[in-house]
C-alpha cells in the first residue's frame, strides 16, 4: 500500500469521517474531534485531583512557571515560592512531594493538563 493509498483510506478515530490533512492523518483525528479529546482529557485530570491542588497547578501554568523541556513529555516547572525549580512529567516530579510520593504534587497535575493540551 502506498503512501497516497493510506491517505485517501484514513479515517477520524472518533467520528469515522474521511481524513484528508496530512497533520490530521498523522493525529488520527481532524480538527473538530482532536479538540474535543484534548478538552476531555483536560477535564478528566482536572477531575481526577484535589480542587486547591488543580487551582495551583492552573495558576503555574496562566504565570508561565512550566515550559516543556523534551517535547510534551518532561516540563520545568517552578516552585511555589518561585526559588527553585524541578523537572516534571505527566507521572512523576523530582520535587519533594513528588519523591515522597504521599499524593500528587500540582507540578505533576500541571504537567498532566499541559500534556493533555
Amino acid at each position: 500500500m502506498t503512501k497516497t493509498e493510506a491517505t485517501q483510506t484514513a479515517n477520524c478515530l472518533r467520528c469515522g469521517r474521511a481524513l484528508r490533512a496530512p497533520r490530521s492523518i498523522a493525529n488520527g483525528y481532524g480538527r473538530t474531534c482532536k479538540a474535543k479529546v484534548r478538552e476531555a482529557a483536560r477535564a478528566e485530570v482536572i477531575a481526577a485531583h484535589k480542587p486547591a491542588q488543580v487551582a495551583k497547578a492552573l495558576e503555574l501554568i496562566e504565570l508561565g512557571g512550566i515550559v516543556a523541556v523534551r517535547g510534551r513529555r518532561v516540563f520545568r516547572t517552578v516552585s511555589s515560592d518561585g526559588t527553585r525549580t524541578y523537572l516534571s512529567a505527566p507521572q512523576a516530579c523530582n520535587c519533594a512531594a513528588g519523591l515522597k510520593a504521599k499524593h500528587v504534587c500540582f507540578h505533576r497535575i500541571a504537567a498532566q493538563i499541559v500534556a493533555a493540551a
